[in-house]
């Protein structure tokens, strides 16, 4: 699973089924709210023992103006 958390529907774990992009990942938490500012969406991922982090702007992804970043259960999603 990945954890969804801040300005969505519905915060805590998405199960990942198969491969999962952030905007899936987004959407199966209820989408963003009123509240959120989806041009700064965090997603924090352990790699090797170290916390990495990488910000996303869902804007541009539904868009199409970038790509659509895939998710990994474990992974920390911030909107």
């Amino acid at each position: 699973a990945v954890t969804v958390d801040g300005s969505v529907g519905k915060v805590g774990p998405v199960p990942v089924l198969g491969q999962m992009t952030l905007i899936q990942a987004v959407a199966a938490a209820g989408g963003t709210t009123e509240n959120a500012n989806p041009r700064r969406v965090a997603i924090f991922r352990q790699i090797d023992g170290q916390r990495q982090a990488a910000a996303f702007d869902l804007t541009s992804i539904r868009r199409g103006e970038a790509p659509d970043p895939r998710v990994y259960a474990g992974d920390i999603i911030i909107v």
